[in-house]
Protein backbone atom coordinates (compact mmCIF):
# COMPACT_ATOMS: atom_id res chain seq x y z
CA UNK A 1 0.00 0.00 0.00
CA UNK A 2 2.77 2.23 1.01
CA UNK A 3 4.64 1.66 -2.08
CA UNK A 4 1.50 3.54 -4.00
CA UNK A 5 1.79 6.73 -1.89
CA UNK A 6 4.16 9.23 -3.30
CA UNK A 7 7.69 9.17 -1.52
CA UNK A 8 7.37 12.91 0.03
CA UNK A 9 4.31 11.81 1.47
CA UNK A 10 5.81 9.05 2.99
CA UNK A 11 8.45 10.96 4.27
CA UNK A 12 6.34 13.07 5.41
CA UNK A 13 3.92 10.88 7.54
CA UNK A 14 7.05 9.27 9.17
CA UNK A 15 8.43 13.01 10.50
CA UNK A 16 4.73 13.68 11.68
CA UNK A 17 4.98 10.68 13.66
CA UNK A 18 8.22 11.06 15.15
CA UNK A 19 7.25 14.96 15.78
CA UNK A 20 4.34 13.44 17.92
CA UNK A 21 6.25 11.00 19.81
CA UNK A 22 8.89 13.37 20.70
CA UNK A 23 6.18 15.97 22.33
CA UNK A 24 4.45 12.89 24.34
CA UNK A 25 7.46 12.14 26.33
CA UNK A 26 8.62 15.45 26.70
CA UNK A 27 4.95 16.93 28.14
CA UNK A 28 5.25 13.45 30.72
CA UNK A 29 8.81 14.97 31.70
CA UNK A 30 8.78 17.42 35.19
CA UNK A 31 8.73 21.18 33.97
CA UNK A 32 11.90 22.55 33.50
CA UNK A 33 11.10 24.29 37.02
CA UNK A 34 10.45 21.76 38.41
CA UNK A 35 13.52 19.14 37.23
CA UNK A 36 16.12 22.02 38.07
CA UNK A 37 15.17 22.40 41.90
CA UNK A 38 15.59 18.64 42.38
CA UNK A 39 18.64 18.64 40.53
CA UNK A 40 19.47 21.55 42.70
CA UNK A 41 18.53 19.20 46.01
CA UNK A 42 19.74 16.38 44.64
CA UNK A 43 23.25 17.22 43.18
CA UNK A 44 23.64 20.93 42.89
CA UNK A 45 24.23 21.44 46.89
CA UNK A 46 25.60 17.50 47.19
CA UNK A 47 22.67 16.80 49.87
CA UNK A 48 23.58 12.81 50.30
CA UNK A 49 19.76 12.26 52.04
CA UNK A 50 18.26 13.78 48.99
CA UNK A 51 20.02 11.72 46.47
CA UNK A 52 19.42 8.67 47.59
CA UNK A 53 16.03 9.31 48.69
CA UNK A 54 15.46 10.92 45.59
CA UNK A 55 15.21 7.06 44.81
CA UNK A 56 13.56 5.45 48.07
CA UNK A 57 10.86 8.06 48.69
CA UNK A 58 11.21 9.69 44.91
CA UNK A 59 7.56 12.10 46.23
CA UNK A 60 8.89 13.67 49.51
CA UNK A 61 12.44 14.80 47.59
CA UNK A 62 10.18 16.43 45.02
CA UNK A 63 8.10 18.22 47.34
CA UNK A 64 10.92 19.70 48.99
CA UNK A 65 12.72 20.77 45.93
CA UNK A 66 9.59 22.96 45.38
CA UNK A 67 9.80 24.52 48.63
CA UNK A 68 11.23 27.70 50.00
CA UNK A 69 13.04 25.63 52.32
CA UNK A 70 14.75 24.33 49.58
CA UNK A 71 15.41 27.72 48.23
CA UNK A 72 17.03 28.88 51.24
CA UNK A 73 19.48 27.01 51.05
CA UNK A 74 18.24 23.93 53.61
CA UNK A 75 19.44 20.74 53.47
CA UNK A 76 17.86 17.55 54.71
CA UNK A 77 20.28 17.01 57.94
CA UNK A 78 19.32 20.76 58.87
CA UNK A 79 16.21 19.19 60.37
CA UNK A 80 16.80 15.49 60.79
CA UNK A 81 20.53 15.45 62.16
CA UNK A 82 20.60 15.55 65.70
CA UNK A 83 23.08 15.68 68.57
CA UNK A 84 24.08 11.82 69.55
CA UNK A 85 22.16 12.95 72.99
CA UNK A 86 19.27 12.73 71.84
CA UNK A 87 16.96 10.03 73.17
CA UNK A 88 14.51 10.50 70.07
CA UNK A 89 17.66 10.00 67.69
CA UNK A 90 18.82 6.60 65.74
CA UNK A 91 21.98 5.51 63.62
CA UNK A 92 20.98 5.63 59.89
CA UNK A 93 23.64 5.72 56.90
CA UNK A 94 26.31 7.03 58.66
CA UNK A 95 24.00 10.10 59.89
CA UNK A 96 22.55 10.19 63.86
CA UNK A 97 18.88 11.58 62.89
CA UNK A 98 15.47 11.90 64.33
CA UNK A 99 12.45 11.10 61.99
CA UNK A 100 10.08 13.88 63.27
CA UNK A 101 11.75 16.68 63.61
CA UNK A 102 10.47 18.47 66.54
CA UNK A 103 10.25 22.36 67.99
CA UNK A 104 13.77 22.11 68.74
CA UNK A 105 15.05 22.13 65.53
CA UNK A 106 12.75 24.43 64.60
CA UNK A 107 13.95 26.73 66.92
CA UNK A 108 17.61 26.97 65.37
CA UNK A 109 16.05 28.54 62.09
CA UNK A 110 12.34 30.30 63.32
CA UNK A 111 13.21 31.32 67.35
CA UNK A 112 10.45 33.81 67.57
CA UNK A 113 7.19 31.46 65.94
CA UNK A 114 8.81 28.13 68.48
CA UNK A 115 8.47 30.29 71.22
CA UNK A 116 4.61 31.86 70.68
CA UNK A 117 3.45 28.12 69.48
CA UNK A 118 4.90 27.37 73.19
CA UNK A 119 2.86 29.95 75.18
CA UNK A 120 -0.08 29.32 73.23
CA UNK A 121 -3.08 26.96 73.88
CA UNK A 122 -1.93 24.66 70.45
CA UNK A 123 1.21 23.72 73.09
CA UNK A 124 1.29 22.17 76.34
CA UNK A 125 -2.46 22.97 77.23
CA UNK A 126 -3.57 20.90 74.18
CA UNK A 127 -2.05 17.24 75.50
CA UNK A 128 -3.02 18.66 79.34
CA UNK A 129 -6.87 18.65 78.41
CA UNK A 130 -6.51 15.37 77.13
CA UNK A 131 -3.77 13.42 79.39
CA UNK A 132 -3.05 15.84 82.52
CA UNK A 133 0.36 16.59 83.21
CA UNK A 134 1.43 13.46 84.00
CA UNK A 135 3.58 12.76 81.04
CA UNK A 136 5.27 16.05 81.49
CA UNK A 137 8.69 16.08 83.14
CA UNK A 138 9.36 19.15 86.02
CA UNK A 139 10.72 21.59 83.53
CA UNK A 140 8.36 20.70 80.90
CA UNK A 141 5.75 21.77 82.88
CA UNK A 142 7.71 25.17 84.30
CA UNK A 143 6.58 26.18 80.55
CA UNK A 144 3.18 25.51 80.37
CA UNK A 145 2.84 27.14 84.18
CA UNK A 146 4.14 30.18 82.34
CA UNK A 147 1.26 30.18 79.85
CA UNK A 148 -1.23 33.18 81.35
CA UNK A 149 -4.19 31.20 79.42
CA UNK A 150 -3.61 27.87 81.01
CA UNK A 151 -6.43 26.84 83.28
CA UNK A 152 -5.58 27.48 86.81
CA UNK A 153 -8.10 26.78 90.47
CA UNK A 154 -9.01 29.73 92.95
CA UNK A 155 -5.07 29.07 94.09
CA UNK A 156 -3.55 29.79 90.70
CA UNK A 157 -2.39 25.83 90.74
CA UNK A 158 -3.30 24.47 87.43
CA UNK A 159 -5.86 22.43 86.91
CA UNK A 160 -5.39 19.50 84.45
CA UNK A 161 -7.21 16.23 85.25
CA UNK A 162 -7.33 13.38 82.93
CA UNK A 163 -9.84 13.59 80.30
CA UNK A 164 -12.82 11.09 82.12
CA UNK A 165 -13.42 9.74 78.11
CA UNK A 166 -9.69 9.11 77.83
CA UNK A 167 -10.08 6.76 80.59
CA UNK A 168 -13.69 5.03 79.82
CA UNK A 169 -12.42 4.79 75.88
CA UNK A 170 -8.81 3.99 76.61
CA UNK A 171 -5.61 3.52 73.93
CA UNK A 172 -7.49 1.25 71.95
CA UNK A 173 -10.03 4.38 70.59
CA UNK A 174 -8.09 7.95 71.89
CA UNK A 175 -5.01 7.03 69.52
CA UNK A 176 -6.62 6.81 66.79
CA UNK A 177 -8.94 9.64 68.18
CA UNK A 178 -8.51 12.24 70.40
CA UNK A 179 -4.94 11.79 70.56
CA UNK A 180 -4.31 12.39 66.73
CA UNK A 181 -5.22 16.34 66.98
CA UNK A 182 -3.97 17.08 70.17
CA UNK A 183 -0.89 15.63 70.19
CA UNK A 184 0.14 18.99 68.08
CA UNK A 185 0.93 19.92 72.23
CA UNK A 186 2.55 15.94 73.58
CA UNK A 187 5.72 16.57 75.08
CA UNK A 188 8.70 15.32 73.70
CA UNK A 189 11.62 12.89 74.68
CA UNK A 190 13.89 16.26 73.44
CA UNK A 191 12.49 18.05 76.88
CA UNK A 192 10.47 20.52 74.50
CA UNK A 193 6.88 20.50 73.29
CA UNK A 194 4.68 20.27 70.47
CA UNK A 195 4.86 19.13 66.98
CA UNK A 196 4.86 21.96 64.49
CA UNK A 197 4.71 19.19 61.21
CA UNK A 198 0.24 19.09 62.68
CA UNK A 199 -0.07 22.52 60.48
CA UNK A 200 3.34 23.39 58.62
CA UNK A 201 2.94 19.20 56.80
CA UNK A 202 5.88 18.01 55.61
CA UNK A 203 7.64 18.46 53.39
CA UNK A 204 6.82 21.43 50.45
CA UNK A 205 6.16 23.89 53.94
CA UNK A 206 3.97 25.86 51.99
CA UNK A 207 1.94 29.13 52.56
CA UNK A 208 -0.57 28.60 51.25
CA UNK A 209 -1.22 24.96 52.59
CA UNK A 210 -1.47 27.16 56.02
CA UNK A 211 -3.34 29.79 55.02
CA UNK A 212 -6.06 27.98 53.46
CA UNK A 213 -8.89 27.13 56.24
CA UNK A 214 -8.53 23.15 55.01
CA UNK A 215 -5.00 23.14 57.10
CA UNK A 216 -7.43 23.95 60.89
CA UNK A 217 -10.39 22.07 59.89
CA UNK A 218 -8.66 18.96 60.21
CA UNK A 219 -9.00 19.51 64.05
CA UNK A 220 -11.51 22.08 63.86
CA UNK A 221 -14.46 20.57 62.80
CA UNK A 222 -17.25 18.22 64.20
CA UNK A 223 -20.13 18.45 66.69
CA UNK A 224 -17.93 19.71 70.00
CA UNK A 225 -15.95 22.46 67.87
CA UNK A 226 -17.38 23.01 64.43
CA UNK A 227 -15.40 26.04 63.62
CA UNK A 228 -14.33 24.39 59.96
CA UNK A 229 -18.62 24.01 58.96
CA UNK A 230 -19.35 27.70 60.45
CA UNK A 231 -16.87 29.33 58.28
CA UNK A 232 -17.91 28.07 55.28
CA UNK A 233 -21.53 29.18 56.51
CA UNK A 234 -20.24 32.60 56.83
CA UNK A 235 -19.55 34.92 54.34
CA UNK A 236 -15.90 34.78 54.54
CA UNK A 237 -16.27 31.28 53.57
CA UNK A 238 -18.55 31.75 50.81
CA UNK A 239 -15.99 34.55 49.47
CA UNK A 240 -13.52 32.39 49.77
CA UNK A 241 -15.08 29.18 47.94
CA UNK A 242 -16.01 31.33 45.19
CA UNK A 243 -12.91 33.33 44.58
CA UNK A 244 -10.30 32.30 46.89
CA UNK A 245 -8.58 30.49 43.73
CA UNK A 246 -7.69 34.07 42.36
CA UNK A 247 -5.90 35.40 45.67
CA UNK A 248 -2.23 35.78 46.16
CA UNK A 249 -1.46 32.74 48.87
CA UNK A 250 2.47 33.23 48.53
CA UNK A 251 2.60 36.85 49.33
CA UNK A 252 5.41 37.27 52.08
CA UNK A 253 4.38 36.62 55.75
CA UNK A 254 3.63 40.52 57.22
CA UNK A 255 3.10 41.67 54.17
CA UNK A 256 -0.47 40.81 53.57
CA UNK A 257 -3.48 43.43 52.81
CA UNK A 258 -6.75 42.84 51.44
CA UNK A 259 -5.19 43.01 48.03
CA UNK A 260 -3.69 39.63 48.68
CA UNK A 261 -6.88 38.23 50.53
CA UNK A 262 -10.05 39.97 49.97
CA UNK A 263 -12.10 37.58 52.75
CA UNK A 264 -9.98 36.45 55.59
CA UNK A 265 -9.55 33.11 56.59
CA UNK A 266 -8.77 31.41 60.13
CA UNK A 267 -4.81 31.98 59.64
CA UNK A 268 -5.65 35.78 58.54
CA UNK A 269 -7.44 36.42 61.86
CA UNK A 270 -5.47 34.17 64.34
CA UNK A 271 -2.40 34.25 63.37
CA UNK A 272 -1.30 36.44 59.88
CA UNK A 273 0.53 39.68 60.42
CA UNK A 274 -2.17 41.78 58.35
CA UNK A 275 -2.81 45.10 58.80
CA UNK A 276 -1.61 46.77 62.47
CA UNK A 277 -0.96 42.92 63.56
CA UNK A 278 2.52 41.27 63.52
CA UNK A 279 2.18 37.42 62.88
CA UNK A 280 1.97 35.16 65.59
CA UNK A 281 1.66 31.66 66.46
CA UNK A 282 0.18 32.26 69.53
CA UNK A 283 -3.54 31.39 68.65
CA UNK A 284 -4.97 32.60 71.64
CA UNK A 285 -3.15 36.32 70.98
CA UNK A 286 -6.36 38.13 69.69
CA UNK A 287 -8.93 36.43 71.50
CA UNK A 288 -10.98 37.22 74.57
CA UNK A 289 -13.03 34.11 76.04
CA UNK A 290 -12.37 31.14 76.97
CA UNK A 291 -15.27 29.84 74.76
CA UNK A 292 -14.51 25.69 74.91
CA UNK A 293 -15.33 26.02 78.57
CA UNK A 294 -18.29 24.88 80.17
CA UNK A 295 -18.74 28.42 81.29
CA UNK A 296 -16.93 30.64 79.35
CA UNK A 297 -15.30 33.40 81.26
CA UNK A 298 -12.53 36.13 79.90
CA UNK A 299 -9.22 35.47 79.08
CA UNK A 300 -6.33 37.08 80.97
CA UNK A 301 -5.80 39.42 78.13
CA UNK A 302 -9.64 39.74 77.54
CA UNK A 303 -9.06 43.41 76.44
CA UNK A 304 -5.87 43.82 74.49
CA UNK A 305 -7.28 40.32 72.79
CA UNK A 306 -9.69 42.16 71.76
CA UNK A 307 -8.37 44.73 70.38
CA UNK A 308 -6.30 42.88 68.16
CA UNK A 309 -8.88 41.24 67.07
CA UNK A 310 -10.73 43.78 66.25
CA UNK A 311 -8.02 45.75 63.99
CA UNK A 312 -8.46 42.96 61.91
CA UNK A 313 -11.47 43.21 61.24
CA UNK A 314 -11.20 47.27 60.62
CA UNK A 315 -9.09 46.50 57.32
CA UNK A 316 -12.89 45.76 56.10
CA UNK A 317 -15.62 46.77 58.35
CA UNK A 318 -16.49 50.01 60.02
CA UNK A 319 -16.11 50.38 63.99
CA UNK A 320 -19.91 50.55 64.16
CA UNK A 321 -20.11 46.75 62.37
CA UNK A 322 -17.31 45.45 64.61
CA UNK A 323 -18.82 46.29 68.07
CA UNK A 324 -22.76 45.06 66.87
CA UNK A 325 -21.22 41.65 65.67
CA UNK A 326 -19.36 41.62 69.24
CA UNK A 327 -22.31 42.59 71.51
CA UNK A 328 -24.14 39.85 69.59
CA UNK A 329 -21.80 37.51 70.21
CA UNK A 330 -21.45 38.15 73.71
CA UNK A 331 -25.19 38.52 74.01
CA UNK A 332 -25.38 34.75 73.17
CA UNK A 333 -22.68 33.35 75.50
CA UNK A 334 -23.71 35.20 78.44
CA UNK A 335 -27.24 32.91 77.18
CA UNK A 336 -25.45 29.68 76.93
CA UNK A 337 -23.62 30.42 80.33
CA UNK A 338 -26.96 30.22 82.04
CA UNK A 339 -28.42 27.34 80.45
CA UNK A 340 -25.53 25.71 81.38
CA UNK A 341 -25.22 26.70 84.65
CA UNK A 342 -28.53 26.04 85.56
CA UNK A 343 -28.10 22.43 84.30
CA UNK A 344 -24.91 21.98 86.17
CA UNK A 345 -26.47 23.14 89.24
CA UNK A 346 -28.89 20.19 88.82
CA UNK A 347 -26.17 18.55 88.76
CA UNK A 348 -24.19 19.28 91.52
CA UNK A 349 -27.12 18.92 93.69
CA UNK A 350 -27.83 15.48 92.90
CA UNK A 351 -24.11 14.67 93.79
CA UNK A 352 -24.72 16.70 96.97
CA UNK A 353 -27.87 14.96 98.08
CA UNK A 354 -26.32 11.07 97.18
CA UNK A 355 -28.88 10.32 94.58
CA UNK A 356 -26.32 9.84 91.85
CA UNK A 357 -22.54 9.47 91.63
CA UNK A 358 -20.09 12.15 90.91
CA UNK A 359 -17.61 9.68 88.52
CA UNK A 360 -18.39 11.19 85.35
CA UNK A 361 -20.21 9.20 82.77
CA UNK A 362 -21.90 6.97 85.05
CA UNK A 363 -25.33 7.50 84.44
CA UNK A 364 -27.27 8.32 81.50
CA UNK A 365 -27.76 12.02 82.70
CA UNK A 366 -24.52 12.61 83.02
CA UNK A 367 -24.19 12.28 79.60
CA UNK A 368 -27.27 14.22 78.38
CA UNK A 369 -25.23 17.46 80.94
CA UNK A 370 -21.76 16.78 79.47
CA UNK A 371 -23.53 17.02 76.04
CA UNK A 372 -25.79 20.08 76.61
CA UNK A 373 -22.39 21.91 77.01
CA UNK A 374 -19.62 20.44 75.11
CA UNK A 375 -21.49 20.11 71.74
CA UNK A 376 -24.59 22.64 71.56
CA UNK A 377 -23.22 25.36 73.85
CA UNK A 378 -19.65 25.57 72.56
CA UNK A 379 -21.45 25.79 68.89
CA UNK A 380 -23.83 28.21 69.47
CA UNK A 381 -20.67 30.23 70.85
CA UNK A 382 -18.20 29.72 68.29
CA UNK A 383 -21.31 30.49 65.69
CA UNK A 384 -22.03 33.59 67.37
CA UNK A 385 -18.69 34.93 67.15
CA UNK A 386 -18.09 33.48 63.72
CA UNK A 387 -21.22 34.48 62.11
CA UNK A 388 -22.61 31.61 61.81
CA UNK A 389 -26.69 31.80 62.42
CA UNK A 390 -27.67 27.95 61.44
CA UNK A 391 -24.93 26.71 63.71
CA UNK A 392 -25.91 29.55 67.02
CA UNK A 393 -29.51 28.26 66.58
CA UNK A 394 -30.53 24.98 65.16
CA UNK A 395 -27.02 23.08 65.83
CA UNK A 396 -26.65 25.28 69.25
CA UNK A 397 -29.53 27.12 71.40
CA UNK A 398 -32.33 24.76 69.70
CA UNK A 399 -30.76 21.53 70.91
CA UNK A 400 -29.07 23.13 74.34
CA UNK A 401 -33.00 24.33 75.73
CA UNK A 402 -34.39 20.62 74.45
CA UNK A 403 -30.92 18.85 76.30
CA UNK A 404 -31.51 20.84 79.21
CA UNK A 405 -35.20 20.12 79.43
CA UNK A 406 -34.07 16.37 79.17
CA UNK A 407 -31.85 16.77 82.41
CA UNK A 408 -34.49 18.27 84.35
CA UNK A 409 -36.96 15.93 83.52
CA UNK A 410 -34.28 12.93 84.58
CA UNK A 411 -33.32 15.17 87.78
CA UNK A 412 -37.32 14.53 88.99
CA UNK A 413 -37.39 11.25 88.05
CA UNK A 414 -34.01 10.44 89.84
CA UNK A 415 -35.07 12.05 92.82
CA UNK A 416 -38.41 10.99 93.31
CA UNK A 417 -36.56 7.32 92.60
CA UNK A 418 -34.81 8.00 95.20
CA UNK A 419 -37.10 8.80 97.48
CA UNK A 420 -39.69 6.40 97.09
CA UNK A 421 -36.33 3.77 97.30
CA UNK A 422 -35.58 5.33 100.87
CA UNK A 423 -39.27 5.21 102.33
CA UNK A 424 -39.53 1.73 100.89
CA UNK A 425 -36.23 0.76 103.36
CA UNK A 426 -37.89 2.46 105.87
CA UNK A 427 -41.30 1.33 105.97
CA UNK A 428 -39.60 -2.57 105.82
CA UNK A 429 -37.30 -1.96 108.93
CA UNK A 430 -40.06 -1.32 110.87
CA UNK A 431 -39.02 2.13 111.68
CA UNK A 432 -41.93 5.34 111.77
CA UNK A 433 -44.58 2.68 110.99
CA UNK A 434 -47.95 3.34 112.93
CA UNK A 435 -48.87 0.16 115.17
Amino acid sequence: MFKQLPKTLIIGIVITALILIIIYFFTRLPSGGEKTAIEQVTYGNSDKCAACHRRVTPDIVNQFAMSTMAKAGVRCTDCHEVDRSNPAGREHQGFFITISPTPKQCANCHPAETKQFEQSRHGGPAWVALSGLSEFTPEQQKLIDEIPEVNRGANGIITATRNSLFDIEGPSVTKAACQTCHSIGKPNADGTIGNCNKCHLRHEFSLEQVRKPEICGQCHLGPDHPQMEIYHESAHGVIYQTEGSKWNWSQKPGRLTVSDMPAPTCATCHMSGFGEQATTHDVGQRLSKFLFAAITKDRPNMIKGREAMKSICANCHSSNFIEEQYSKADSVTVFVNEKVGEASQIMQDLVKDRIITDKPFATQISFDAFDLWHYYGRTAKFGAYMQGPDFVQWHGIYPLLQQLSKVKEAAERLRMEHTYSKHTVHSASGKGVKQ
